[in-house]
């Protein structure tokens, strides 16, 4: 797994219980998010000819910051799935104090 978003997932993890996170994609997408799932593994079909073996966060209670300029990241259930298909640009606290940006 790529070292980089390794470290996002981490910094989701370690601060999701200490305050709430702002989260920013390419596409313009902005959210304040409240909970979150906890790091998994996605795409596990058995016999998928496609298994990547990613893993992935949940981040819930989202609360919409900006619109997006397309729908390139899905929100379901008030729910975004974080992963190397919706692979956000930077996460910060309400505080605006930075805790990780893409490179």
């Amino acid at each position: 797994m790529e070292k980089q978003y390794q470290k996002l997932l981490f910094v989701i993890d370690d601060y999701f219980e200490k305050d709430k996170l702002i989260i920013e994609w390419k596409n313009g997408l902005k959210v304040k998010c409240k909970s979150f799932t906890g790091i998994c593994e996605t795409d596990t079909e058995p016999n998928d000819d496609n298994y990547i073996g990613e893993y992935s966060i949940g981040v819930n209670d989202v609360e919409i910051l900006s619109l997006g300029s397309d729908d390139s990241i899905e929100i379901y259930d008030n729910s975004i799935e974080i992963s190397l298909k919706a692979y956000p640009e930077k996460v910060s606290l309400e505080n605006g104090t930075l805790l990780w940006e893409r490179k």
